[in-house]
């Protein structure tokens, strides 16, 4: 990413959303569903039963074991690649489990004790299918709200598929896996790489991260947004991405407990303005969802810098107005927009500039003087986590409304 990086960012936008979904909605008002095309009766309940389709592929693309699977034929869990691919699962995750995940988590449960206690709704904007981050720092949020560009995706449905389909559709899933293990972050414009590729898309990814995570999947549900911020209607898988505002949602529960959490992801343009797709100033159907949100914890993590930027007034204004606490690095809102009268903050590891793809005017003076002012009260970071993988100088910063 060379200078400059506004426009370049811009034009990542146009892209992005040009080419997740089939022509996506240039107006709510234009492109809602209509209202024959569902029936006016109300969801059929949530699955809870542990054994179903869902959380047996989820299993398969996590390489994890299956018992007594129904949905995953015998032949493709036998495939001479696919033992492989298992053991190159394990791999990668035992690694960052060890050298992350572990440490994330044994942080949170001390300077995220007052979150853990009460369980809430999380935001987490420009997320990517990036749960697997989010559940380490809450892991038992009542609902995880993902908002980003990267395509819905669908998982594998085997009766279409044959042996050397599943092993390129594996190959897909550890090849969009290798940033996570290497970064912990997905690189956007590989992201949208062979915009055909289901499989790099945010519900087999997310999936995999739950399952990983130690949770089961329950359920997977398709919904349409209505106009007027409040309203859903089912629609079917087929239909994702074919209107403005859809969204997907999965039901999850930690193995072995019994509360049933929700994850949903919506493919949103958050800039204010219009994109290929309506940004928020026009698209009042979300903004008026985001704004009927209870009191959420806001999470951001490499998020390209965006809610510093003048583009992302809006989202930035509800992260702002909207949270209890923000968890954030520097890529978040930027520093200047927190008055310390309002918020408590609280810094953790080390400010140094941005990395060389984000060196166009992202450096923020302000906060590396915070750091060095309140040095002696900044708390050490024991994981890496964000755009300084190669360095391990990183930054983490919550923030607690007063």
């Amino acid at each position: 990413m060379k200078v400059p990086f506004r426009i370049l960012h811009i034009a990542l936008i146009v892209v992005l959303l040009a080419s997740c979904g089939n022509n996506p909605a240039k107006s709510s008002a234009n492109n809602a569903v209509k209202s024959d095309s569902t029936a006016v009766k109300g969801p059929a309940p949530i699955n809870t039963d542990a054994h179903n389709k869902y959380n047996e592929v989820a299993l398969y693309l996590a390489g994890m074991k299956i018992d007594s699977a129904s949905t995953v034929p015998a032949k493709f869990l036998n495939l001479p690649g696919y033992k492989k691919y298992c053991d190159t699962m394990n791999i990668g995750f035992n690694s960052i489990e060890k050298n992350r995940l572990s440490k994330m988590r044994d942080w949170a449960k001390v300077e995220m004790a007052p979150e853990l206690a009460n369980p809430k709704t999380v935001l987490y904007p420009f997320s990517g299918p990036d749960i697997l981050h989010c559940v380490q720092f809450f892991p038992d949020a009542d609902q995880y709200i993902m908002v980003a560009l990267e395509r819905y995706g669908s998982l594998p449905v085997f009766e279409k598929l044959d042996s050397f389909k599943t092993l390129v559709m594996l190959d897909y899933v550890r090849v969009s896996l290798e940033d996570i293990f290497d970064k912990s972050y997905f690189i956007t414009r590989k992201m949208a790489v062979n915009v055909s590729n289901q499989y790099n898309g945010f519900i087999p990814l997310a999936s995999v991260f739950l399952v990983r995570s130690g949770y089961t999947i329950l359920d997977i549900r398709y919904q349409h947004l209505l106009d007027d911020g409040k309203t859903f209607r089912e629609i079917p898988q087929d239909s994702m991405g074919h209107y403005l505002n859809d969204c997907v949602e999965i039901y999850f529960r930690k193995n072995g407990g019994s509360k049933i959490q929700k994850l949903a992801y919506y493919k949103t343009n958050l800039c204010d303005n219009v994109f290929a797709t309506p940004g928020l100033k026009e698209n009042k159907g979300f903004r008026t969802y985001l704004d009927s949100l209870p009191e959420v914890y806001t999470y951001a993590k490499s998020a390209s810098y965006l809610m510093s930027q003048s583009d992302f007034n809006i989202i930035r204004n509800i992260c702002l107005t909207k949270s209890k606490t923000i968890l954030q690095d520097d890529t978040g809102v930027g520093f200047a927009y927190y008055d310390p009268k309002k918020w408590k903050i609280t810094l953790f590891g080390s400010y140094t500039k941005p990395i060389e793809d984000f060196h166009g005017g992202y450096y923020q003076a302000n906060l590396e003087q915070a750091y060095k002012a309140d040095s002696t009260h900044v708390k050490q970071l024991p994981f890496s986590l964000g755009y300084h993988w190669k360095d391990q100088v990183q930054n983490l910063m919550k923030f607690e409304k007063k």
